[in-house]
């Protein structure tokens, strides 16, 4: 139906456009900080490297709890926007496949997170707030661009296509599964599941 691409046309242009400024937010709010912590403080290579890998546990452990916990309680506010993108994730629900939703809402996410760090990396002196923030920049960027993909098209490489099954297969059933593409937490917590997989037309099916 013409109503109908011209709706989703335009509510994902409007997606898209958003999870731009949300990406640029999660770059300046999160690498600009860590140049300058590096410039700074100057440490180890290796120092980087331990704090991207922590980096990257953190925001995978935030995602799954964010996701669990925040997103998926019921009847609060916060899981209103959450609720719509289960029901819809495509037409007028791609507005909600975001995980960002404001530019400002990004800035305060890292702010809230980068604050501890920073000060427990000076507190300790162990220089690996850089490499933390660069993780959580990555992760939060790379988490909505494979995000948007599962729902609204578009091309995974050969070692994430899996992501889009399992990711799916959480709105089939979403009492598990709430890692998108790196189901850390999940395995961690015993949610990843293994008793239903999604079908070919991409809705779930008992296996």
């Amino acid at each position: 139906m013409p109503v109908s691409t011209e709706v989703n046309t335009a509510a994902c242009a409007r997606a898209r456009a958003s999870m731009r400024m949300n990406a640029l937010t999660a770059i300046l709010t999160g690498v600009i900080p860590a140049v300058i912590l590096g410039l700074w403080f100057p440490a180890r290579p290796e120092n980087y490297l331990i704090g991207f890998l922590v980096g990257v546990l953190w925001a995978n452990c935030f995602e799954y709890l964010y996701h669990r916990f925040l997103l998926h309680r019921p009847r609060s506010a916060i899981s209103l926007r959450h609720s719509r993108h289960h029901a819809d994730a495509e037409d007028e629900g791609a507005a909600d496949v975001n995980f960002g939703t404001s530019p400002a809402g990004v800035f305060h996410l890292f702010a809230l997170h980068a604050a501890p760090v920073v000060v427990f990396d000076r507190v300790f002196r162990v220089g690996v707030a850089p490499g933390i923030l660069v993780a959580f920049a990555v992760y939060f960027v790379t988490a909505e661009e494979i995000h948007w993909r599962i729902h609204l098209g578009g091309w995974l490489p050969p070692g994430l296509r899996s992501a889009r099954e399992y990711h799916l297969a959480h709105h089939d059933r979403p009492d598990g599964r709430f890692n998108v593409f790196l189901p850390l937490f999940d395995w961690l917590l015993s949610t990843a599941g293994s008793s239903y997989s999604v079908g070919r037309s991409g809705r779930g099916a008992l296996g």
